[in-house]
């Protein structure tokens, strides 16, 4: 389950109010202060717009400061889940360290990002297991098990699961959701 004071922790540090982060995220004060005080999960779509609003990476929200090795153990991911689109990101590197974040996502039949995202950087995708759906700026390309990908993150885009069995996919990113 996301943790909602990590959004509320950044924003006060930055000396945002609630209604100054909504401005520059393009969500609600009224969600913001309901996911803050873990009244409400964020989708994967407000939580890049709160991102964007935050001028942070994905794993500035996920994860958790502690971590400063250079390696990340498989017991030892931070995984998070989104029970409004039942899907599950664990974070493969560690927080806050490098240019490069690493994910691995699991997306649950006809599951997916309710609205297309775009941020700085650019992408790479990997489909370990099932058939994942990547939406390009209205275009869509269906990966199949053993099928990558790599786009810039500015393109709109959005990651669907349209079959009938798990999609597993690992990703790397550079930039900032922003």
């Amino acid at each position: 389950m996301f943790d909602g004071r990590k959004v509320r922790k950044l924003r006060q540090e930055q000396g945002y109010s609630l209604q100054q982060l909504a401005d520059s995220s393009g969500v609600s004060p009224s969600m913001i202060s309901q996911i803050e005080r873990r009244n409400a999960d964020p989708t994967l779509t407000t939580l890049y717009k709160l991102c964007k609003g935050l001028g942070v990476s994905i794993s500035a929200l996920l994860g958790e400061d502690e971590q400063s090795s250079q390696i990340v153990r498989k017991h030892e991911r931070k995984i998070v889940h989104f029970p409004q689109s039942n899907s599950q990101y664990e974070l493969l590197t560690p927080i806050n360290e490098g240019e490069i974040e690493m994910i691995m996502i699991r997306l649950e039949p006809g599951q997916g990002d309710q609205q297309l995202v775009e941020h700085t950087g650019e992408e790479c995708g990997f489909v370990l297991s099932g058939e994942l759906t990547i939406v390009l700026n209205g275009t869509e390309h269906v990966l199949q098990e053993g099928d990558s990908i790599r786009f810039k993150s500015s393109t709109p885009h959005r990651l669907i699961n349209r079959s009938d069995t798990t999609s597993l996919s690992v990703w790397a990113m550079t930039g900032k959701v922003l």
